[in-house]
């Protein structure tokens, strides 16, 4: 079967593209120099890409303090499921993605990390109707190799969503070749 090579662009008229090795070497380098916490402070800055997948589902990292970070969603139509609401996985990657960065504020420069383990209660339905969503999450415990983290999913009114905690592995990831 033929290879085939992608153009560099994101396959959206107006919006360059980067390849994914690319873009995730870009993100690599700086994350080795920098700590967590000025890491996503930069990345806030624009000085340090985001990552594809926040940009493709529209999640945005708006705070960022030693063990707490904030994101900000905002559900459309595009995130329905089959019975018409917004599929729990937009609300999952919002929890994965907060959690995961409130555990790496807190980590060194040159160490990232994974999730292990997530654990989410979804507490209503969700719609567009609902308007942007806000997902805090804190550090409850970093240690050297292990990380826990809970968070909150709410509406401009305050009403939860969903919640969920996490464990995530803290690590040196291996330079490319």
């Amino acid at each position: 079967m033929p290879r085939t090579r992608r153009s560099g662009r994101s396959g959206r008229p107006g919006r360059p593209g980067r390849s994914g090795q690319a873009h995730a070497s870009s993100l690599g380098k700086a994350r080795r120099t920098l700590s967590g916490l000025a890491f996503f402070r930069k990345m806030m800055d624009g000085e340090v890409p985001r990552p594809p997948m926040t940009a493709l589902l529209n999640l945005r990292l708006i705070e960022a303090d030693e063990g707490r970070v904030v994101f900000r969603a905002v559900p459309t139509a595009a995130h329905y499921n089959g019975m018409g609401v917004v599929h729990g996985g937009l609300v999952a990657t919002l929890l994965d993605s907060a959690l995961g960065c409130a555990i790496n504020t807190l980590a060194p420069a040159g160490k990232t990390f994974t999730t292990l383990e997530i654990k989410i209660n979804y507490t209503r339905p969700l719609t567009s109707d609902v308007g942007p969503l806000r997902c805090e999450a804190r550090a409850i415990h970093v240690g050297s190799r292990v990380g826990t983290a809970e968070g909150r999913v709410v509406d401009a009114n305050g009403k939860l969503y969903a919640h969920g905690t996490t464990t995530c592995i803290l690590f040196e990831p291996r330079r490319a070749r």
